[in-house]
This record gives C-alpha cells, structure tokens and sequence, in this order.
C-alpha cells in the first residue's frame, strides 16, 4: 500500500497508469489488426484460387 504523502506523486502514478493503459490497448488493436489482415488475407488467396480453378 502506498502512502500518498506529497500530493504531487498520486497524481503522477495516475498518468503513468492511464498511459500503461492506453499503450496496452493500441498494442491489442494492432494485433486485432494484423490477425484480420492475415485472416482475409488466407480468405482473399483461397477465393482467388477457386475461382481460377473453375
């Protein structure tokens, strides 16, 4: 438990931790990004090729 003595450190560890978060979720929505990439990408190939195989 921390002791909040000086007012100025409680507000700092709130920024650090809004910005942890904000870093975590670009970070899952890049990844989101990419695995959609990569699924439509799959998708995109196997319709390609079944249309040219007939």
């Amino acid at each position: 438990m921390q002791d909040w003595d000086d007012d100025a450190e409680y507000p700092a560890a709130v920024g650090r931790s809004w910005l942890m978060v904000l870093i975590t979720v670009m970070c899952v929505l890049v990844l989101l990004g990419i695995t959609l990439i990569g699924v439509l990408g799959v998708v995109g190939v196997s319709e390609v090729l079944s249309i040219v195989s007939g």
